[in-house]
């Protein structure tokens, strides 16, 4: 909500944009209405990376296409770099295969450019208080064709084959339940339901959590 006051922000955020004009506007936002006080800024990935390695970083904010990044194995290395740290990519691409790779990568949110700066906020804030924003719009897309190639490739025929037990464990995933949250609802061992979540992982040809989540929203649509 406009107006809203939030407690000073904890630690720095990072923007990481190669347009500069973006990246003083994003930060004169955040200033505003999550009264960050201290910034990092980038304009290539290179600065990312030295950034990362010698500073303190609560949250990154990177664009996809800036100059430098080659693709989710250079985000991968960010997360390696920085495990404390929250990364969220903002990016002028709303594309499936973007936001996959991102998710593979270990993003802790997508976020579309083109969405007002109120919902850009509320985005930032959700993945702030430990959540992982997936965007709606991977769940609006048109699932793959079975026997195609990539994470998530065949899901219709994946909703044939899962297993009632495997689809109550992606459900509560879906729903963001912690691994004894959906022990609890089964009624099982915690670590059943992990044996159940490393076979949903290679189903679906996903590589962690939020990646599973976002294949598991479009396999039950």
């Amino acid at each position: 909500m406009p107006g809203r006051t939030n407690a000073a922000f904890q630690g720095a955020v990072l923007i990481a944009d190669d347009h500069a004009v973006y990246r003083m506007g994003l930060m004169d936002l955040l200033r505003r209405r999550l009264n960050v006080t201290r910034f990092h800024e980038a304009a290539c990935f290179s600065e990312v990376q030295d950034i990362v390695k010698s500073a303190d970083v609560t949250l990154a904010v990177i664009d996809l296409r800036m100059p430098g990044l080659s693709g989710p194995d250079d985000i991968a290395q960010l997360r390696r770099l920085r495990p404390e740290a929250r990364i969220v990519v903002l990016s002028g691409s709303d594309a499936r295969e973007d936001i996959l790779d991102a998710l593979s990568a270990g993003v802790h949110g997508y976020i579309v450019k083109s969405q007002p700066l109120e919902e850009l906020v509320e985005k930032l804030r959700y993945v702030l208080s430990g959540e992982i924003y997936v965007p709606p719009i991977l769940a609006q897309q048109p699932l793959p064709a079975a026997g195609g190639h990539g994470a998530g490739s065949g899901l219709p025929r994946l909703q044939a084959e899962l297993s009632d037990r495997q689809r109550q464990v992606l459900q509560g995933l879906i729903e963001g339940k912690s691994n004894k949250q959906i022990a609890k609802t089964l009624n099982v061992a915690e670590g059943t339901v992990k044996m159940h979540l490393a076979a949903l992982f290679r189903a679906l040809g996903a590589s962690n959590r939020a990646h599973a989540a976002a294949l598991g929203k479009r396999l039950f649509r």
